[in-house]
Protein backbone atom coordinates (compact mmCIF):
# COMPACT_ATOMS: atom_id res chain seq x y z
CA UNK A 1 0.00 0.00 0.00
CA UNK A 2 1.09 3.08 -0.83
CA UNK A 3 1.12 6.26 1.39
CA UNK A 4 -1.52 9.36 1.35
CA UNK A 5 -0.42 12.45 1.79
CA UNK A 6 -1.15 16.00 0.64
CA UNK A 7 0.81 15.31 -2.00
CA UNK A 8 -1.26 12.34 -3.37
CA UNK A 9 -4.33 14.07 -3.17
CA UNK A 10 -2.90 16.88 -5.36
CA UNK A 11 -2.81 14.60 -7.86
CA UNK A 12 -5.76 12.89 -8.02
CA UNK A 13 -7.57 12.70 -11.39
CA UNK A 14 -5.30 15.12 -13.55
CA UNK A 15 -2.96 13.05 -15.95
CA UNK A 16 0.66 13.45 -15.59
CA UNK A 17 2.54 16.54 -17.94
CA UNK A 18 4.37 14.64 -20.29
CA UNK A 19 8.42 14.84 -19.79
CA UNK A 20 11.38 13.59 -21.43
CA UNK A 21 11.72 9.68 -20.81
CA UNK A 22 7.76 9.21 -19.99
CA UNK A 23 6.70 9.34 -16.25
CA UNK A 24 3.17 7.23 -16.41
CA UNK A 25 0.75 8.02 -13.52
CA UNK A 26 3.01 10.47 -11.44
CA UNK A 27 1.33 9.43 -7.90
CA UNK A 28 -2.05 9.23 -9.86
CA UNK A 29 -2.89 6.39 -8.05
CA UNK A 30 -1.60 5.78 -4.72
CA UNK A 31 -4.56 7.36 -3.21
CA UNK A 32 -6.27 4.36 -1.23
CA UNK A 33 -6.86 5.56 2.44
CA UNK A 34 -9.77 7.92 2.22
CA UNK A 35 -12.21 4.65 2.23
CA UNK A 36 -10.89 2.81 5.61
CA UNK A 37 -13.39 2.73 8.23
CA UNK A 38 -13.10 5.54 11.16
CA UNK A 39 -11.01 4.45 14.42
CA UNK A 40 -13.81 3.76 16.92
CA UNK A 41 -14.54 6.32 19.57
CA UNK A 42 -12.58 5.58 22.89
CA UNK A 43 -10.03 2.57 21.19
CA UNK A 44 -6.77 4.88 22.76
CA UNK A 45 -6.19 5.40 26.39
CA UNK A 46 -5.12 9.49 26.46
CA UNK A 47 -3.23 11.01 29.34
CA UNK A 48 -4.70 14.16 29.97
CA UNK A 49 -2.23 16.37 30.63
CA UNK A 50 -3.54 18.92 34.02
CA UNK A 51 -2.58 22.47 33.67
CA UNK A 52 -2.87 25.47 36.10
CA UNK A 53 -5.34 28.32 34.32
CA UNK A 54 -5.99 31.45 35.35
CA UNK A 55 -9.42 32.58 36.46
CA UNK A 56 -10.28 35.73 35.40
CA UNK A 57 -13.49 37.95 36.09
CA UNK A 58 -15.28 39.14 33.02
CA UNK A 59 -18.47 40.86 33.13
CA UNK A 60 -20.51 42.11 30.16
CA UNK A 61 -18.76 44.97 28.29
CA UNK A 62 -20.19 48.21 27.68
CA UNK A 63 -20.52 50.21 24.77
CA UNK A 64 -22.74 49.43 21.63
CA UNK A 65 -21.41 45.80 20.47
CA UNK A 66 -20.74 45.22 24.09
CA UNK A 67 -22.75 42.11 24.68
CA UNK A 68 -20.76 40.81 21.18
CA UNK A 69 -17.36 41.74 22.60
CA UNK A 70 -18.24 40.00 25.46
CA UNK A 71 -19.17 36.12 23.76
CA UNK A 72 -15.66 36.78 21.50
CA UNK A 73 -13.21 37.50 24.40
CA UNK A 74 -14.66 35.07 26.17
CA UNK A 75 -14.27 32.58 24.02
CA UNK A 76 -10.47 33.90 22.86
CA UNK A 77 -9.35 34.05 26.47
CA UNK A 78 -11.04 30.14 27.04
CA UNK A 79 -9.75 28.33 23.95
CA UNK A 80 -6.73 29.67 24.86
CA UNK A 81 -6.55 26.75 27.43
CA UNK A 82 -4.96 29.31 29.84
CA UNK A 83 -8.07 30.87 30.93
CA UNK A 84 -10.88 30.53 33.19
CA UNK A 85 -13.55 32.45 32.96
CA UNK A 86 -15.27 33.06 36.65
CA UNK A 87 -18.46 35.07 38.04
CA UNK A 88 -16.67 36.70 40.84
CA UNK A 89 -13.36 36.00 42.64
CA UNK A 90 -10.88 35.05 40.42
CA UNK A 91 -6.85 36.39 40.07
CA UNK A 92 -8.29 39.24 37.70
CA UNK A 93 -10.41 40.83 36.54
CA UNK A 94 -11.35 42.64 32.73
CA UNK A 95 -13.60 46.30 32.50
CA UNK A 96 -14.11 47.73 29.00
CA UNK A 97 -16.13 48.74 26.28
CA UNK A 98 -16.63 48.68 22.45
CA UNK A 99 -18.31 49.85 19.71
CA UNK A 100 -18.64 48.98 15.42
CA UNK A 101 -15.24 50.32 15.60
CA UNK A 102 -13.07 48.90 18.33
CA UNK A 103 -13.05 47.18 21.46
CA UNK A 104 -10.67 48.69 24.43
CA UNK A 105 -10.07 46.77 28.11
CA UNK A 106 -8.13 47.73 31.19
CA UNK A 107 -7.39 44.49 33.24
CA UNK A 108 -6.88 44.93 37.14
CA UNK A 109 -5.26 42.34 39.59
CA UNK A 110 -7.35 40.99 42.77
CA UNK A 111 -6.42 43.87 44.81
CA UNK A 112 -7.46 46.69 42.07
CA UNK A 113 -4.22 47.07 40.90
CA UNK A 114 -3.94 47.91 36.82
CA UNK A 115 -2.32 45.06 35.27
CA UNK A 116 -2.43 46.40 31.46
CA UNK A 117 -4.54 48.34 28.85
CA UNK A 118 -5.33 46.65 25.71
CA UNK A 119 -7.28 47.92 22.48
CA UNK A 120 -8.26 46.88 18.82
CA UNK A 121 -9.59 49.11 16.06
CA UNK A 122 -11.28 48.64 13.23
CA UNK A 123 -13.82 45.57 12.38
CA UNK A 124 -15.37 44.36 15.92
CA UNK A 125 -13.92 40.75 15.95
CA UNK A 126 -10.06 41.60 14.78
CA UNK A 127 -10.07 44.09 17.49
CA UNK A 128 -11.57 41.89 20.17
CA UNK A 129 -8.86 39.27 19.35
CA UNK A 130 -6.21 41.63 19.28
CA UNK A 131 -7.18 42.38 23.12
CA UNK A 132 -7.75 38.93 23.52
CA UNK A 133 -3.81 38.45 22.62
CA UNK A 134 -2.74 41.37 24.33
CA UNK A 135 -4.04 39.63 27.68
CA UNK A 136 -2.91 36.41 26.95
CA UNK A 137 0.94 37.62 26.36
CA UNK A 138 1.08 39.98 29.37
CA UNK A 139 -0.53 37.39 31.93
CA UNK A 140 1.34 34.26 30.44
CA UNK A 141 3.87 35.55 28.48
CA UNK A 142 2.61 33.28 25.66
CA UNK A 143 1.67 33.28 21.98
CA UNK A 144 -2.35 33.99 21.67
CA UNK A 145 -3.98 32.25 18.36
CA UNK A 146 -6.72 34.51 18.43
CA UNK A 147 -5.42 36.87 14.97
CA UNK A 148 -4.63 33.84 12.94
CA UNK A 149 -5.96 32.36 10.11
CA UNK A 150 -6.66 29.06 8.91
CA UNK A 151 -6.45 27.98 5.28
CA UNK A 152 -8.46 24.79 4.09
CA UNK A 153 -9.82 23.34 0.78
CA UNK A 154 -13.53 22.89 0.76
CA UNK A 155 -15.58 21.24 -2.25
CA UNK A 156 -18.71 23.29 -1.21
CA UNK A 157 -18.58 25.21 -4.69
CA UNK A 158 -18.71 21.96 -6.53
CA UNK A 159 -14.66 21.45 -7.11
CA UNK A 160 -12.17 21.94 -4.64
CA UNK A 161 -11.35 25.37 -3.72
CA UNK A 162 -8.85 27.68 -1.47
CA UNK A 163 -10.92 29.17 1.34
CA UNK A 164 -9.44 31.34 4.86
CA UNK A 165 -11.27 31.63 8.28
CA UNK A 166 -10.52 33.25 11.70
CA UNK A 167 -9.08 30.45 13.67
CA UNK A 168 -12.31 29.97 15.29
CA UNK A 169 -14.26 29.16 12.11
CA UNK A 170 -15.50 32.55 11.56
CA UNK A 171 -15.42 35.04 8.59
CA UNK A 172 -14.44 32.15 5.68
CA UNK A 173 -12.96 33.91 2.55
CA UNK A 174 -12.62 32.09 -0.86
CA UNK A 175 -9.48 32.40 -3.01
CA UNK A 176 -8.63 30.55 -6.22
CA UNK A 177 -11.93 29.97 -7.90
CA UNK A 178 -10.44 30.68 -11.68
CA UNK A 179 -8.47 27.19 -11.05
CA UNK A 180 -10.00 23.61 -12.27
CA UNK A 181 -9.04 22.39 -8.69
CA UNK A 182 -6.69 23.74 -5.79
CA UNK A 183 -5.00 21.62 -3.39
CA UNK A 184 -2.20 21.96 -0.63
CA UNK A 185 -2.20 25.48 1.24
CA UNK A 186 0.52 26.16 3.24
CA UNK A 187 1.19 29.70 5.27
CA UNK A 188 4.19 31.42 5.76
CA UNK A 189 5.35 31.64 9.47
CA UNK A 190 4.60 35.81 8.47
CA UNK A 191 0.61 34.75 7.56
CA UNK A 192 1.95 37.45 4.41
CA UNK A 193 1.51 34.91 1.82
CA UNK A 194 0.04 31.40 1.05
CA UNK A 195 1.39 28.50 -1.54
CA UNK A 196 -0.91 26.48 -2.93
CA UNK A 197 -1.30 23.68 -5.68
CA UNK A 198 -3.64 24.46 -8.71
CA UNK A 199 -4.62 22.74 -11.85
CA UNK A 200 -4.40 24.83 -14.87
CA UNK A 201 -6.52 23.82 -16.53
CA UNK A 202 -5.80 19.79 -15.21
CA UNK A 203 -2.09 20.10 -14.44
CA UNK A 204 -0.81 20.73 -11.07
CA UNK A 205 1.50 23.74 -10.29
CA UNK A 206 2.73 25.68 -7.23
CA UNK A 207 1.94 28.96 -6.70
CA UNK A 208 2.17 31.81 -4.05
CA UNK A 209 -0.28 34.45 -3.25
CA UNK A 210 0.03 37.63 -1.72
CA UNK A 211 -2.00 37.42 1.60
CA UNK A 212 -4.73 38.85 2.44
CA UNK A 213 -5.34 40.33 -1.20
CA UNK A 214 -3.13 40.13 -4.97
CA UNK A 215 -2.30 37.92 -7.51
CA UNK A 216 -0.92 34.82 -7.64
CA UNK A 217 2.71 33.94 -9.06
CA UNK A 218 3.51 30.51 -10.60
CA UNK A 219 6.73 29.21 -8.83
CA UNK A 220 7.17 25.77 -10.14
CA UNK A 221 5.74 24.60 -13.25
CA UNK A 222 7.99 21.66 -13.94
CA UNK A 223 6.58 18.50 -15.69
CA UNK A 224 4.84 16.12 -13.65
CA UNK A 225 3.88 16.65 -10.29
CA UNK A 226 4.84 19.77 -8.53
CA UNK A 227 2.70 19.97 -5.06
CA UNK A 228 2.94 20.21 -1.10
CA UNK A 229 4.71 23.16 -0.74
CA UNK A 230 5.91 24.31 2.23
CA UNK A 231 7.83 27.97 3.35
CA UNK A 232 11.21 28.16 5.37
CA UNK A 233 10.40 29.71 8.59
CA UNK A 234 11.90 33.01 7.16
CA UNK A 235 9.40 33.07 4.20
CA UNK A 236 12.49 32.89 1.83
CA UNK A 237 12.22 29.11 0.40
CA UNK A 238 9.63 26.64 -0.26
CA UNK A 239 10.16 23.01 0.15
CA UNK A 240 8.02 21.23 -2.17
CA UNK A 241 7.58 17.87 -4.11
CA UNK A 242 8.36 17.48 -7.79
CA UNK A 243 8.80 14.39 -10.30
CA UNK A 244 10.25 15.62 -12.87
CA UNK A 245 13.34 13.69 -13.13
CA UNK A 246 10.96 10.53 -11.91
CA UNK A 247 10.49 9.65 -8.88
CA UNK A 248 8.54 12.28 -6.81
CA UNK A 249 11.58 13.56 -4.54
CA UNK A 250 11.48 16.78 -2.03
CA UNK A 251 12.72 19.96 -3.68
CA UNK A 252 13.83 23.57 -2.00
CA UNK A 253 13.65 26.31 -4.43
CA UNK A 254 12.89 30.04 -4.01
CA UNK A 255 9.85 31.62 -2.73
CA UNK A 256 9.51 33.87 -6.00
CA UNK A 257 10.66 30.46 -8.17
CA UNK A 258 14.41 29.85 -9.34
CA UNK A 259 16.93 28.54 -7.20
CA UNK A 260 15.85 24.80 -7.77
CA UNK A 261 17.72 22.52 -5.47
CA UNK A 262 17.13 18.56 -5.14
CA UNK A 263 17.38 16.87 -1.27
CA UNK A 264 16.15 13.29 -1.88
CA UNK A 265 17.23 10.67 -4.21
CA UNK A 266 15.12 7.30 -3.33
CA UNK A 267 13.13 4.18 -5.40
CA UNK A 268 10.20 5.46 -3.15
CA UNK A 269 7.97 8.73 -3.33
CA UNK A 270 8.80 11.52 -0.72
CA UNK A 271 6.01 13.92 -0.17
CA UNK A 272 4.72 16.58 2.30
CA UNK A 273 7.90 18.63 3.46
CA UNK A 274 7.61 20.70 6.34
CA UNK A 275 10.40 22.60 8.23
CA UNK A 276 12.23 22.77 11.32
CA UNK A 277 11.96 25.73 13.53
CA UNK A 278 15.40 27.11 13.00
CA UNK A 279 15.09 25.96 9.13
CA UNK A 280 18.43 24.06 9.08
CA UNK A 281 16.28 20.61 8.59
CA UNK A 282 12.68 19.15 6.94
CA UNK A 283 11.18 16.74 7.64
CA UNK A 284 8.62 14.76 4.95
CA UNK A 285 6.98 11.10 4.13
CA UNK A 286 9.05 8.53 2.34
CA UNK A 287 7.71 5.04 1.54
CA UNK A 288 11.32 3.96 0.46
CA UNK A 289 10.72 1.04 2.94
CA UNK A 290 7.51 -0.65 1.32
CA UNK A 291 5.13 2.05 3.34
CA UNK A 292 5.13 5.75 4.72
CA UNK A 293 6.98 6.64 7.75
CA UNK A 294 8.60 10.39 8.87
CA UNK A 295 12.06 11.11 7.88
CA UNK A 296 14.15 13.96 8.52
CA UNK A 297 17.01 15.30 5.97
CA UNK A 298 19.36 18.66 6.46
CA UNK A 299 17.74 21.75 4.18
CA UNK A 300 21.19 22.19 2.88
CA UNK A 301 21.19 18.91 1.65
CA UNK A 302 22.75 15.34 2.79
CA UNK A 303 21.50 12.10 3.81
CA UNK A 304 18.03 11.47 5.25
CA UNK A 305 17.43 9.49 8.19
CA UNK A 306 13.91 7.86 9.49
CA UNK A 307 12.18 9.33 12.52
CA UNK A 308 9.44 6.43 12.69
CA UNK A 309 9.21 3.13 12.15
CA UNK A 310 5.97 2.60 14.00
CA UNK A 311 3.09 2.01 13.65
CA UNK A 312 3.92 0.74 9.61
CA UNK A 313 1.54 4.02 8.64
CA UNK A 314 2.89 7.59 9.10
CA UNK A 315 2.35 10.61 6.76
CA UNK A 316 1.31 14.18 6.25
CA UNK A 317 4.43 15.83 8.81
CA UNK A 318 3.82 19.19 10.65
CA UNK A 319 7.02 21.03 12.62
CA UNK A 320 5.62 23.19 15.26
CA UNK A 321 8.09 26.04 15.30
CA UNK A 322 7.24 26.53 18.91
CA UNK A 323 6.93 23.09 20.82
CA UNK A 324 9.59 21.66 18.28
CA UNK A 325 6.91 18.78 18.07
CA UNK A 326 5.99 16.93 14.78
CA UNK A 327 2.59 16.39 14.78
CA UNK A 328 1.68 13.84 11.76
CA UNK A 329 -1.20 11.79 10.55
CA UNK A 330 -0.64 7.69 11.52
CA UNK A 331 -2.71 4.33 10.27
CA UNK A 332 -3.74 2.92 13.53
CA UNK A 333 -6.85 -0.01 14.37
CA UNK A 334 -7.71 0.78 10.23
CA UNK A 335 -7.96 4.51 10.67
CA UNK A 336 -6.01 7.86 11.07
CA UNK A 337 -5.17 9.13 14.18
CA UNK A 338 -2.86 12.15 15.02
CA UNK A 339 0.07 11.34 16.55
CA UNK A 340 3.39 13.69 18.11
CA UNK A 341 6.46 12.99 18.31
CA UNK A 342 9.37 14.53 19.73
CA UNK A 343 12.45 14.62 16.92
CA UNK A 344 15.12 15.12 19.53
CA UNK A 345 14.32 11.71 21.26
CA UNK A 346 15.31 8.59 20.40
CA UNK A 347 11.75 6.85 20.27
CA UNK A 348 10.04 5.56 16.78
CA UNK A 349 6.57 5.78 17.85
CA UNK A 350 4.86 8.81 18.73
CA UNK A 351 2.16 9.77 21.09
CA UNK A 352 -1.67 9.80 20.02
CA UNK A 353 -3.33 13.05 20.49
CA UNK A 354 -6.76 12.21 19.40
CA UNK A 355 -8.22 9.19 17.67
CA UNK A 356 -12.25 10.13 17.48
CA UNK A 357 -13.06 9.36 13.62
CA UNK A 358 -10.64 9.14 11.07
CA UNK A 359 -7.94 12.06 11.45
CA UNK A 360 -5.51 13.40 9.20
CA UNK A 361 -3.42 16.58 7.77
CA UNK A 362 -2.30 17.86 11.28
CA UNK A 363 -1.54 21.79 11.20
CA UNK A 364 0.14 23.52 14.20
CA UNK A 365 -0.92 26.57 15.65
CA UNK A 366 1.75 29.55 16.46
CA UNK A 367 1.75 28.69 20.17
CA UNK A 368 2.50 24.99 19.90
CA UNK A 369 -0.34 24.07 22.08
CA UNK A 370 -3.21 23.62 19.44
CA UNK A 371 -3.60 21.70 16.25
CA UNK A 372 -6.18 21.82 13.36
CA UNK A 373 -6.87 18.68 11.96
CA UNK A 374 -9.58 17.08 9.27
CA UNK A 375 -12.11 14.46 10.81
CA UNK A 376 -14.25 12.31 8.69
CA UNK A 377 -17.33 10.94 9.98
CA UNK A 378 -20.08 8.98 8.07
CA UNK A 379 -17.98 10.27 4.69
CA UNK A 380 -17.90 13.46 5.60
CA UNK A 381 -14.98 15.74 6.59
CA UNK A 382 -14.73 18.87 9.19
CA UNK A 383 -12.24 20.29 10.27
CA UNK A 384 -11.35 20.78 13.98
CA UNK A 385 -9.09 22.28 16.96
CA UNK A 386 -7.53 20.21 18.99
CA UNK A 387 -6.19 21.55 22.44
CA UNK A 388 -3.41 18.85 22.54
CA UNK A 389 -2.96 19.75 26.14
CA UNK A 390 -6.70 19.35 27.54
CA UNK A 391 -7.25 16.28 25.18
CA UNK A 392 -10.47 18.47 23.40
CA UNK A 393 -11.27 19.20 20.04
CA UNK A 394 -13.64 21.73 18.94
CA UNK A 395 -15.66 21.76 15.60
CA UNK A 396 -14.78 24.52 13.21
CA UNK A 397 -16.53 23.69 10.01
CA UNK A 398 -20.38 22.88 9.52
CA UNK A 399 -22.40 22.56 6.35
CA UNK A 400 -19.58 23.80 4.18
CA UNK A 401 -18.81 20.81 2.08
CA UNK A 402 -15.75 18.51 2.67
CA UNK A 403 -13.39 20.61 4.50
CA UNK A 404 -9.80 19.15 4.14
CA UNK A 405 -6.15 19.76 4.00
CA UNK A 406 -5.43 22.99 6.71
CA UNK A 407 -2.96 24.83 7.28
CA UNK A 408 -2.75 27.60 10.21
CA UNK A 409 -0.94 31.03 10.07
CA UNK A 410 2.16 31.63 11.86
CA UNK A 411 0.67 35.06 13.12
Amino acid sequence: MTHRSRNCRAAISAPARPRPGGLAAILLLVFLAGFLAPVAQGEYQIEVIKQDVIAIRLPPLGGSEGAEATRILTQDLEQSGLFRIVASGGDHGIEGSASASGCQCKVFKSDGTLELTASGSGDLRRAVHRVADEIVAKLTGRKGIAQTRIAFISDKSGKKGLYVMDYDGAKVQGFGTSYSMVVAPAFSRQGDKIAFTAYRPVYPDVLVMPYPGGKAQAVSTYPGLNSGASFSPDGSRLALTLSKDGNPEIYTLSAGGGGLKRLTTTRGGESSPTWSPDGKRIAYASDEGGRPQIHIIPSSGGRGARLTSSPAYNTEPDWSAESGLIAYSSMRGGGFVISTINPEEEKHEGDVVYADGSCEDPSWAPDGRHLVFSRTVDGHSDLYMLDTYRKEAVQLTRDFGNCTQPAWSGR
